[in-house]
């Protein structure tokens, strides 16, 4: 690794944790070396922009360089999921959660997928890691929708009849996913 690379990486550790603490938001991703700069500066802009298949292109091309990116493989992650290609979103954000399982905004796009696929009851499970107490909105929208799928599995349980739960007990994926979007965006 050349000098500049860990120089760019102490610097990057050193003002995102001072960022982190100051409540600032995420920041766009950062390019390591020079020459992958200018995919990474396209991709920022078409994702800005809200053109999801050409920051897909961009974001994969500048990947395939730097793959340890986990800000770029957000990104990525969540272009996929706003055009509705859950199982390639799903991929890259349990790749995120591998590296760094408090990755907060992996957890909750990785939740949004799970209930988007009609998983409700493993999104729970995936936003029981969630913990950022500088998005109260955003804490409590999963806190609720958490316990709403308790809630449902708890009632079902008290006339267990060894079935599992029943899926039409559980909250509608549709709505809870439109919550917790609305609660993610309040905050950005």
């Amino acid at each position: 690794m050349a000098k500049e690379e860990i120089d760019v990486k102490r610097r990057k550790l050193l003002f995102g944790f001072m960022d982190k603490l100051r409540g600032v938001p995420e920041s766009a991703p950062v390019a390591s070396a020079s020459e992958t700069a200018p995919v990474l500066a396209e991709a920022n802009a078409a994702f800005a922009a809200g053109s999801w298949e050409a920051a897909i292109a961009s974001y994969r091309k500048f990947l395939e360089a730097e793959r340890e990116n986990v800000e770029a493989r957000q990104r990525l992650g969540e272009c996929l999921y706003n055009l509705g290609r859950y199982i390639p979103a799903k991929v890259e954000f349990e790749r995120i959660m591998q590296k760094n399982r408090n990755n907060n905004r992996a957890i909750v796009y990785l939740g949004l997928v799970m209930v988007r696929l009609e998983r409700v009851q493993k999104a729970a499970v995936v936003w029981k890691l969630h913990f950022d107490p500088h998005n109260v909105p955003l804490q409590r929208e999963l806190n609720l929708q958490i316990a709403l799928v308790e809630s449902a599995i708890a009632q079902e349980a008290e006339g267990d009849d060894g079935d599992g739960v029943d899926a039409s007990k559980l909250p509608d994926p549709v709505i809870m996913a439109e919550a917790v979007e609305r609660a993610l965006s309040a905050k950005a």
